[in-house]
């Protein structure tokens, strides 16, 4: 209102202009409303206007995009809005605005020419044109950019050549803090005109920098309050400054333009076409050699033609790369992830187009840079080009409208975060590029930008060139929260005026300083408090043997290639008594403070790469899928599976039973409808079990692994189970044993001396645990296969049945469907499916008992959106706080700290380090979940975490519970569907608070350590809510 009321006040400062300014306006407006019809049809809602005014007064006239999307949240994806007199139709949304300019291309194609472009173009050019001349001109230019290469190897050559000049003038600041702007608009500008000139110019040209620098300020005032008045009212302030500007502005271009047409014409050879304006001379020539008539190729159409091009080719691509140097100055952590993986896939050479597919993370940044920065908020009017009816409403041939490309990129129902800078909005979960639908930035349909694929080539070109050579960083003196994301006003959004440093790159290698091995922990104790007495006398005598063996084994042992580095090791002991066994993941993950995000420890005589940090475990386990895909295979788990099943096992039988697998839960509705109906009716069965305490203090932790076993159950064996079946509390307890006993010190010293097995009673209760529930899975099995009907699939195994008969029938050979593959992917579902989701529940528990105010929040969300209603999946969206309380609880319980190990396929050089085929790796989850890069509080319960500054829930790169890559959990989308409906539905019944006589305080976080990590075995109370 401020910019209205303040150009009110300049305008009109005698009552006798306000009196006959006003009456001729109530004149036209009465004309106007008279002559105007709405009987066609039910036109789009709207804010009620005001007589002349229309709804100015609502509008913020500075950035009316912004009052816009506030409006559709009120009115829909198509209303009404007047300026001033004039009706404007808004479309709203990614749908609506795609349907308008696509499906209804013709209709909604059309040129709205506002009062100060057509002082401009006078119809003249591409942009700002309609008819025969938009549809020759833009012909044209279409065609003759493609000859010139537009989005090929000779636009691409033009577009190095000017990152080389680019380059040299930032390296001049010697990291000084500097404006951005002009740089980068002459590097834009300059492309642009090697195109339509046919040559570059110099950045110290003065012809040259008065078009950029005049070009610049009419986009700017183009967008003013002043200007936007001016178009509604244009007889009226015809006169105001502002306009006076811009048409001076204008003169002076076309002058030189002019000048720089006329010098090109007079060395113009007809058999060279040098750029854009040769060519059209050529063909102007022509035409009037065969004398056409109506011709487009007219001197008008030229200057504006090229004028269009110029500004168009010069503000928008600089604006977009200015708002990428100050994203990445402002989120350093993402900088730095392009620059590595610049330097890992392009390193020192030239980056090329070809290179785009190799660096899905820079090319995702790129494209959030270009959504998150939104610089033509509302493209450029359009106008119906007849009657039309839209969703509904009918809208009259010649209504202006706007496609609202701002509620496209923050459209909340397409971008999972729209109002932060996520490059997670085109990544999938293999960290690989995905296209999204509502991508718009260059408008859409008839009046889509015509040089898209140049300005998408000049971006990746100039963006990556300038992060392989600088590091951007505010000025001193200022951080980067205190950098500005205020956008500029004008027609398009640059930035606000601001500097940055541009720091030089250089590769600093530095020296490894030896390790001091640390004093000997408590492992020593543990390696043998597993032990037997009758055994000591042969472990000596062992113990010398393999010394023996290690010393022969060193001394045929070379290093080829540059390996990881890591701490000194002991023969035959290896990095042992520098760890703590009970919590291995949090000693690695204190190595790797020292040794770097991909190291090596030696357990035993066996060497283990292990990964740390979200880049290093998510680019490893993505980007290079295949050479850590493999599965290792431990002596222990050798013991369950014989390399059986889904979860140990490599090559050709992994592949095939991971393929059944997840086809067969699909089919049985995983993360579908017919789940979260299994899902539903398992909760009631937990909240009556949780009823029966009666708010009295009790362990939670076998009625939720009931309950959790059972979901998995219903999928598996086609059938749950009652929670007092003495067989399912069986199965389920000894899976939860045999998990709890695998991660024990003991176990992990059986890893690496396998010989060790039957002198260790933990191995051997193991076993026996193990052969138990495989003797009960078989009779499960048994049973079906009597009851088994073809045509009616009742549950995995039958699936399994079915198609392992069904090959038998054909005479096909397959070595994958037998009864072992069976048995141990059956055992694996179970096991991992009913463990690891009955944890995580427990721990989110825990944590709402610990933290009441966290607790109170998400059932006061409950109670507003979902009220006493049964929950179901669709209300998640609508439950931010909830959503962010269970990713956080499923970061900071960690349950999984180091994945299960996997192997080299193959020889790979990562990050610099060679890594042979067959190498043990771990990926240290627990260094991705608490990254001090990427978690603002990473060791706190804090569900900010996942939440925006607007309380909408945000997706998070390095929330990878699950692993990444080849080897991610199968049944992802079925824990996500338990967790969300389990724990919204038991927050929604009772209220979980400490024991009596324990405070919250006193709640133990430390958990209990196994394969996964568990909570210490406490009891809370369950309270009903009223």
């Amino acid at each position: 209102m401020e910019p209205l009321l303040d150009l009110g006040f300049s305008l009109f400062s005698s009552p006798t202009t306000v009196v006959g300014v006003v009456v001729l306006l109530m004149i036209l407006y009465l004309v106007s409303v008279g002559s105007s019809s709405s009987e066609a049809g039910k036109e789009p809602p709207g804010p009620k206007p005001l007589p002349l005014l229309g709804n100015l007064l609502q509008l913020d006239l500075q950035r009316p995009y912004k009052t816009l999307c506030q409006l559709s949240k009120k009115y829909g994806s198509v209303f009404t809005v007047y300026f001033g007199p004039k009706k404007v139709v808004v479309l709203s949304g990614y749908r609506t605005v795609k349907e308008a300019l696509v499906r209804y291309a013709d209709e909604f194609g059309e040129r709205e020419i506002s009062p100060i472009f057509d002082d401009l173009n006078n119809g003249h050019g591409i942009v700002f044109s309609n008819g025969e001349t938009w549809k020759e001109m833009r012909r044209f230019a279409l065609t003759t950019l493609r000859d010139f290469g537009m989005g090929k190897r000779v636009a691409e050559e033009k577009i190095l050549e000017e990152c080389g000049h680019l380059i040299q003038t930032i390296e001049n600041y010697k990291g000084e803090p500097f404006n951005t702007s002009l740089p980068l608009n002459y590097a834009t500008s300059n492309i642009i005109s090697s195109i339509v000139y046919g040559s570059r110019f110099e950045y110290d040209d003065p012809r040259f920098r008065n078009l950029v620098s005049r070009a610049n300020e009419t986009i700017s005032i183009a967008g003013s309050a002043e200007i936007q008045l001016y178009n509604m009212f244009p007889r009226l302030v015809r006169w105001i400054k502002k306009r006076h500007v811009i048409l001076e502005n204008a003169k002076m271009t076309v002058g030189d333009v002019k000048h720089l047409i006329q010098q090109l014409k007079e060395t113009l050879n007809l058999e060279t076409c040098r750029g854009l304006v040769d060519c059209f001379l050529i063909r102007k020539q022509k035409e009037e050699d065969s004398c056409v008539k109506d011709t487009q190729f007219t001197e008008e159409n030229l200057i504006f033609t090229v004028t269009n091009l110029f500004s168009a080719g010069t503000d928008t691509t600089a604006a977009t790369l200015r708002w990428g140097l100050l994203l990445m100055a402002k989120y350093p952590q993402i900088q730095d992830r392009v620059q590595e993986e610049l330097a890992r896939v392009v390193g020192g050479r030239e980056v090329r187009g070809e290179d785009r597919k190799n660096l899905p993370y820079t090319d995702a940044v790129i494209h959030e840079i270009q959504r998150l920065a939104d610089i033509v908020p509302m493209a450029i009017p359009h106008k119906t080009s007849r009657d039309v009816t839209f969703q509904g409403y009918f809208i009259k041939e010649g209504t202006t409208v706007f496609p609202l490309i701002t509620s496209v990129l923050n459209d909340e129902s397409e971008w999972e975060s729209p109002h932060s800078f996520n490059p997670s909005h085109f990544l999938n979960n293999e960290g690989k590029f995905i296209k999204r639908d509502a991508f718009l930035p260059f408008s859409a349909g008839r009046r889509v930008c015509l040089g898209e694929s140049l300005a998408k080539m000049e971006l990746f070109l100039l963006f990556t060139s300038l992060m392989q050579h600088f590091r951007f960083t505010p000025p001193p003196g200022v951080t980067e929260d205190e950098l500005d994301l205020t956008p500029a006003v004008g027609f398009t959004i640059p930035p606000s005026p601001h500097k940055l440093c541009a720091i030089s790159r250089q590769n600093v290698n530095k020296p490894e300083a030896p390790d001091d091995l640390v004093g000997l922990p408590d492992n020593y104790r543990i390696m043998f408090e597993d032990l037997q007495h009758s055994t000591l006398v042969s472990l000596i005598g062992i113990t010398v043997f393999l010394l023996v063996l290690r010393l022969l084994y060193s001394s045929f042992s070379y290093q080829e290639q540059k390996e990881p580095p890591g701490p000194r090791r002991l023969p035959l002991f290896g990095n042992l008594f520098q760890v703590d066994l009970k919590r291995l993941d949090c000693s690695l993950f204190e190595l790797s403070k020292k040794y770097g995000p991909v190291f090596q420890v030696y357990f035993g005589f066996k060497k283990v790469v292990v990964l740390a940090g979200y880049r290093a475990v998510k680019e490893a386990l993505v980007n290079h899928a295949e050479e850590f895909g493999n599965r290792e295979i431990t002596p222990v788990f050798h013991d369950f599976t014989k390399g059986h099943g889904i979860l140990f096992s490599n090559g050709d039988s992994w592949r095939e039973m991971r393929r059944f697998a997840l086809t067969t839960l699909k089919d049985f509705g995983m993360g579908k409808k017919m789940t979260e109906e299994i899902i539903g009716e398992e909760c009631q069965h937990l909240v009556k079990e949780f009823e029966l305490f009666e708010g009295k203090a009790f362990s939670n932790t076998q009625v939720i692994n009931y309950a959790t076993a059972n979901v998995i159950a219903a999928t598996v064996f086609g059938k749950r189970f009652d929670y007092k079946d003495l067989d399912f509390q069986a199965m389920v307890d000894r899976d939860n044993k045999i998990i709890h006993l695998t991660g024990t010190a003991s176990l992990l010293i059986y890893n690496i001396f396998p010989w060790l097995g039957p002198f260790l009673k933990n191995w051997k209760n193991l076993m026996k645990y193990v052969e138990d529930g495989k003797a009960d899975t078989r009779k499960i099995i048994e049973e079906l296969n009597k009851s088994l009907d073809p045509d009616t699939c009742r549950s995995f195994i039958d699936a399994f049945l079915i198609r392992k008969k069904h090959l038998e029938d054909s005479g096909v050979e397959n070595p994958y469907f037998h009864d072992d593959n069976l048995l141990y992917s059956v055992t694996n579902l179970f096991a991992a499916g009913n463990e690891t989701t009955g944890n995580t529940l427990k721990w989110c528990l825990l944590y709402m008992a610990k933290y009441p105010h966290i607790q109170e929040q998400v059932q006061e969300e409950l109670s507003r959106v979902v009220g006493n209603r049964q929950i179901r999946v669709e209300d998640r969206k609508n439950l931010p706080y909830a959503d962010a309380v269970i990713h956080e609880s499923q970061r900071l319980a960690n349950i999984a700290p180091i994945a299960i190990p996997h192997a080299t396929s193959k020889d790979v050089t990562f990050q610099g380090y060679f890594i042979q085929e067959g190498t043990t790796v771990f990926p240290l989850l627990t260094s991705v979940l608490y990254d001090g890069t990427e978690w603002e509080n990473p060791y706190s319960f804090n569900p900010s975490h996942f939440l925006d500054s607007e309380g909408k829930f945000s997706r998070r790169e390095a929330f990878l519970p699950f692993s990444a890559g080849r080897r991610v959990c199968p049944g992802e989308s079925l824990a996500r569907m338990e967790l969300f409906i389990f724990f919204t539905s038991l927050l929604q019944r009772f209220r979980f608070t400490p024991s009596p006589g324990t405070s919250e305080d006193e709640l133990d976080l430390s958990p209990v350590v196994g394969f996964t990590l568990s909570p210490q075995p406490q009891k809370l109370c369950a309270l009903l809510r009223n």
